[in-house]
C-alpha cells in the first residue's frame, strides 16, 4: 500500500541510495532528523510515532 497524506507523498519513491545522500547532507548541515512511522496507514491515523526519540545532545 502506498500512502499519500502530505505534499511530499506524491514524489516518486527514493532509492537507497538516494536516500543514504539525504541523510549524509541533512548530517553534515547538523540538522536534526526525525523518521515518522506508523503501523496503522489508515488517512484518519494522525499520531504516527517519531522513531529515535528523544533527541539528546541535540543543538
Amino acid at each position: 500500500m502506498r500512502l499519500t497524506q502530505g505534499t511530499f507523498s506524491f514524489l516518486p519513491d527514493l532509492t537507497d541510495d538516494q536516500i543514504t545522500k539525504q541523510i549524509a547532507y541533512a548530517i553534515s548541515q547538523k540538522w536534526s532528523i526525525s523518521i515518522e512511522y506508523t503501523e496503522d496507514p489508515h488517512p484518519r491515523n494522525n499520531y504516527w510515532e517519531l522513531w529515535g526519540l528523544p533527541l539528546f545532545d541535540m543543538s
